[in-house]
């Protein structure tokens, strides 16, 4: 039986697959950031519990420990996020050239790692543009 090879993808093909790797790292950093918000609940009811116990040397050791595996679910946890991050830029700019336009630009001009964490978001392109305008001037 002969099968008929494909050329290759079609870029309206190429945009469908490139949404799909991007709604699947979006859906990802979602479910990484509510378990974040689960581990801080499960950590207040445990510091609430655990400040009814004795402050004895098992105290403080298993307190020690709590804090040291809290610390490490969170670095893990936020490395995820930043690389699933950079994936959706690339993603993004990947699209914007196969369309000429620039549909796709959450994670390149609002996301946390461009736009700053903390206080009000600041977005990159805006930051560019305000840079190029006062040049003018």
């Amino acid at each position: 039986m002969t099968e008929k090879q494909a050329v290759g993808f079609s870029d309206f093909e190429r945009i469908q697959v490139l949404l799909h790797e991007y709604d699947s790292l979006r859906d990802e950093i979602q479910q990484r950031i509510a378990h974040v918000y689960q581990v801080v609940i499960i950590c207040a009811v445990l510091a609430t519990w655990l400040l009814g116990r004795n402050l004895d040397g098992r105290f403080w050791a298993g307190a020690g420990l709590l804090l040291l595996l809290i610390a490490a679910f969170g670095w893990f946890n936020g490395e995820d996020i930043k690389r699933a991050a950079a994936q959706l830029r690339g993603i993004e700019q990947h699209i914007n050239r196969l369309t000429g336009e620039e549909l796709l630009t959450w994670e390149t001009h609002y996301g946390g790692a461009i736009a700053g964490y903390w206080g009000r978001p600041r977005p990159a392109h805006v930051e560019s543009r305000a840079r190029k305008l006062r040049a003018k001037s």
